[in-house]
């Protein structure tokens, strides 16, 4: 049986560089973010990992104008490690974001990775809190705003090629190509936020980008797409770089 699915193009506006991609980006972020404060009293937040949300993060801790003391921030996803290692997101966007901050701060629900703790158990838990902090809309959660990653394989949070993903979860325990375990918000979840995000830079995404974008849609090949391709609210964030093989026409 063939299911018909609408299909979206999402706005894309290109950066001259890295450096302006992270301004751009925080002082998006930031005006966004209040914004969905403004409009229902708080806001859920999920951030991404990696190189360069990190910049944007640590711009936005200093930009004025937002009501921490309202945002509840969610990792997108996680590795199966404890916050204190190097490698975790949640360390990251506390070390970033959280710890910069010199006024209220917002509260932060991790992962909670324990030792000896299996992933399947951490979802279940992880689940358990978003119930308690993202707001129902319409019957179903809805996150204010979700930021996103993409890699050069097209995967984007922990959604790596290979793999379908199930529609009902709200969180999932998935593994990277390098065998270590993860954890990420499902895809439907991410693509129902009432804003999506994508931050991504580099010449070697720009192929990538291309394809998540307006090639067919294969998202066992290029997980992107059931975010990129499958949301009301997207909007791909690049620099120049990696916009370079787009066909159609983008925002400055």
């Amino acid at each position: 049986m063939t299911i018909e699915l609408d299909l979206h193009d999402p706005l894309v506006r290109a950066l001259d560089g890295p450096r302006e991609l992270a301004e751009f980006a925080a002082h998006t972020m930031a005006a966004e973010i209040q914004r969905a404060v403004t409009a229902r009293g708080e806001a859920a937040v999920a951030l991404p990992g990696g190189t360069t949300p990190r910049a944007a993060l640590e711009i936005m801790a200093d930009l004025p104008g937002i009501d921490w003391a309202r945002v509840v921030l969610i990792p997108g996803d996680e590795r199966m490690v404890p916050v204190t290692d190097p490698d975790s997101n949640e360390g990251m966007i506390r070390a970033a974001l959280v710890s910069r901050l010199t006024g209220p701060t917002p509260l932060l629900v991790g992962w909670e990775v324990e030792e000896g703790m299996g992933p399947e158990t951490v979802v279940a838990r992880f689940e358990a809190r978003l119930l308690g902090v993202v707001p129902t809309v319409e019957g179903r959660l809805q996150i204010d705003w979700v930021g996103l990653g993409m890699g050069a394989d097209g995967h984007t949070a922990s959604l790596f090629p290979g793999r379908e993903y199930p529609e009902d979860r709200l969180a999932l325990a998935t593994t990277h190509p390098s065998g270590q375990r993860r954890l990420t918000l499902g895809p439907s979840l991410l693509r129902s936020a009432a804003l999506v995000r994508f931050l991504l830079e580099g010449q070697e995404k720009a192929a990538t980008l291309a394809e998540v974008l307006e090639g067919g849609y294969v998202p066992v090949r290029l997980p992107a797409q059931l975010v990129a391709r499958r949301s009301l609210a997207c909007e791909v964030w690049c620099d120049r770089a990696a916009a370079g093989l787009l066909s159609k026409p983008h925002a400055g």
